[in-house]
C-alpha cells in the first residue's frame, strides 16, 4: 500500500530531475554538454556570462547576463556569437532560448532569433517568449 505525502522540497524535485533524465537517456542518442563563457572584471568577478549546454544538434542557452556597470559595451552580444560559434563547432544545428517581455526580446530578434511559441500571462500579466535561430 502506498501513502501519500505533501514534499515542496528541492529534494523531491532533484530526485524526479534524476529519474526522468536518466530514463530519458535510454532513448536519447545524446548527452547534454555545459558550455559557457564570460567576462571578469580586474578583480576577477564575473561583469557578464553565458551558460548554455550542448545537446544532440541544439545548442540550449539557459542563462545570459551582464552587470549594469557593463551594459552597453558590447559584452553581451560577443558572448551571444561565442557560445553560438562553439555550439556550432561541436555539431549544434539550432539554438533555442526564452525570455520574459520585460527582458531581451528585442536583443536576441536583432541576432537573427525568433519567436516560436509564447506563453501569455507569465507568471501573471507577463509574457515568456521561446526562441530559436538556425546556426547553418
Amino acid at each position: 500500500m502506498y501513502q501519500f505525502e505533501n514534499d515542496d522540497s528541492q529534494v523531491l524535485e532533484q530526485l524526479l530531475r534524476e529519474q526522468i533524465v536518466a530514463y530519458n537517456q535510454a532513448h536519447f542518442d545524446a548527452q547534454r554538454l555545459p558550455l559557457g563563457c564570460k567576462f571578469v572584471d580586474k578583480n576577477q568577478q564575473v561583469v557578464a556570462a553565458v551558460a548554455a549546454q550542448l545537446f544532440g544538434n541544439w545548442l540550449q542557452i539557459n542563462w545570459l547576463w551582464c552587470d549594469e556597470k557593463a551594459r552597453g559595451q558590447g559584452l553581451a552580444s560577443k558572448l551571444l556569437s561565442a557560445i553560438e560559434l562553439k555550439g556550432k563547432q561541436l555539431g549544434a544545428l539550432q539554438v533555442q532560448l526564452d525570455t520574459l517581455d520585460f527582458q531581451a526580446k528585442p536583443f536576441y530578434e536583432h541576432r537573427g532569433y525568433e519567436v516560436k511559441y509564447q506563453l501569455d500571462n507569465y507568471p501573471r500579466s507577463g509574457t515568456r517568449y521561446f526562441m530559436e535561430k538556425s546556426l547553418s
